[in-house]
């Protein structure tokens, strides 16, 4: 992160630098093609379309300014379904703790906005009676993430 990015800023905050990112084989990322908040909008309202519930919005650059950190805006977008929780329930109740499937949306240093999720894939894909609902939910989060590209 530069300073061009932090000049709004009249504190002593601490300005996180980010590192590269690496590309793991067990998520996603996608460039929007909007700036922050018109992503948030798109993610939020394609949510609702695929009639899925935002559980939570989790604002970790509100966050890390509590602790005297700057930082980029960014957010987690808790997503998930009754209707696939009776599923998994169903399924491998095991499971439970892989949900609710998240989406990360980052600003980042050039200037881009990038969404990241973990595949569904990767998250039960490792329960054997799960591997049909963890193919589906990863079209519905591809679905998702095609609003913003």
């Amino acid at each position: 992160m530069t300073s061009s990015h932090l000049h709004d800023l009249s504190d002593d905050r601490i300005a996180i630098v980010y590192g590269a990112p690496s590309n793991p084989s067990h998520q996603r990322e996608a460039l929007s093609l909007f700036e922050f908040e018109a992503t948030l909008e798109r993610l939020r309202q394609a949510i609702s379309a695929h009639d899925l519930w935002l559980i939570h919005e989790i604002n970790p650059q509100m966050l890390a300014a509590r602790a005297d950190y700057a930082m980029l805006p960014a957010r987690q977008l808790l997503v998930f379904h009754p209707r696939y929780l009776e599923r998994l329930l169903i399924a491998d109740p095991s499971a439970v703790p892989e949900i609710p499937l998240k989406l990360i949306v980052l600003s980042m240093p050039d200037y881009t906005v990038t969404v990241r999720y973990c595949t569904a894939t990767a998250l039960l894909g490792r329960y054997p009676t799960l591997t049909t609902l963890a193919a589906e939910l990863d079209k519905v989060l591809e679905s998702l993430v095609s609003e913003i590209c």
